[in-house]
């Protein structure tokens, strides 16, 4: 369900414009610092109420203003709007009814970004991995989310009882519960880990060069033990500690060749060519109705995509026929990854977005 029109308010140094993107490739350039990427970022805020670039939401609010706002419309005509303030006064809505919890606003306008962070998928921390699976487990798996909220409400109270460091009833009740909802939802990431993992292999087939990769779910806990034994046999330690050791907030994605980490094998190049690899087995394990519907973020493939992968990558991100965004410092750069998928062109400057074909926006 691609976005039929765009509106931007005060955000970062887009003091106001408004879209009417195209329902494929959307091409923006501009010098760096000009408001491309910015430009990404307000679709996903629209869709997440937080921002793939900064940690912290308010940042994206426009010096002079007291507050950032994006609106969209999608082509199935729901209305989305977000709207951040820096004393903590918020508004998200759907369908102009306000809504309370932003994953209203995922499943309205899911969204993927591929840029420069994108290795991280490999090479940074086991806490974006998780969010990686959890993302994709919430458009594939709709009873996902309601254990997801149990399993994080029986993890935060196991753990304020373990602070106290004594052993109960509560905390043994407590215990049951995390380790009931974790193992459910282990459950939905494996089967979810078994189709991706055959996708990336597929997709790292055509990349080539990628020889004895092996994609690995490590859920957090011995798994010749249930996660209720595995933290009863952790207790004494976890009360010493103040927080429980093993669980779902341990597992990762490991990823592999021969035997060796990626840092170790490969070049960042082709570790970066992995991280895009497994955002696109992502992208494919997704339901018909959900890819069809989430827009594709692609912050200047052209820097971070060599000559000789260009086309594959491109063709992979637009089998689908879905939105996307995507910018360049060069139009021509643009023409050339994207060919003749490239619908719309709009230049960048300042702030100020101009359709190449009109006038400002």
């Amino acid at each position: 369900m691609s976005l039929s029109q765009l509106e931007v308010l005060s955000f970062r140094n887009i003091q106001q414009a408004t879209l009417t993107p195209s329902l494929g490739v959307n091409g923006f350039y501009g010098d760096n610092g000009s408001g491309k990427t910015s430009l990404l970022e307000t679709v996903y805020f629209l869709g997440h109420f937080r921002s793939f670039r900064a940690q912290h939401a308010a940042s994206v609010i426009a010096d002079d203003s007291e507050f950032a706002l994006v609106r969209g419309r999608t082509k199935g005509g729901d209305q989305l709007a977000v709207q951040r303030g820096r004393s903590k006064r918020h508004q998200l809505r759907l369908n102009q009814e306000p809504i309370v919890r932003s994953s209203a606003l995922a499943a309205a306008l899911p969204t993927m970004v591929f840029d420069p962070n994108t290795i991280q998928l490999v090479l940074g921390e086991p806490e974006r991995r998780r969010r990686f699976l959890n993302w994709g487990l919430f458009h594939v798996k709709p009873q996902f989310s309601e254990a997801w909220r149990a399993c994080a409400r029986a993890f935060q109270q196991r753990n304020q009882l373990l602070k106290l460091g004594r052993s109960n009833d509560a905390l043994r009740d407590w215990t049951r519960v995390l380790a009931t909802h974790s193992e459910l939802i282990d459950g939905y990431r494996e089967a979810y880990y078994q189709q991706l993992r055959l996708e990336f292999l597929r997709i790292t087939r055509l990349l080539g060069r990628f020889d004895g990769l092996k994609l690995e779910y490590r859920r957090g806990w011995p798994p010749e033990m249930s996660l209720e034994e595995a933290l009863q046999a952790d207790l004494a330690t976890d009360l010493r500690r103040g927080f429980s050791q093993k669980g779902l907030h341990r597992s990762d994605l490991r990823l592999s060749a021969e035997g060796r980490s990626v840092p170790e094998h490969y070049s960042r190049g082709e570790a970066k060519m992995l991280a895009w690899a497994l955002s696109l087995a992502q992208l494919s394990c997704l339901p018909d109705a959900v890819r069809q519907k989430t827009i594709l973020l692609v912050d200047d493939p052209v820097a971070e995509i060599d000559g000789d992968h260009g086309q594959l990558i491109s063709r992979c991100l637009t089998e689908n026929n879905q939105q996307i965004f995507t910018t360049s410092t060069d139009p021509e750069a643009l023409n050339q990854f994207w060919g003749d998928k490239l619908n719309r062109l709009f230049h960048v400057k300042q702030g100020i977005i101009q359709d190449t074909e009109g006038g400002p926006l």
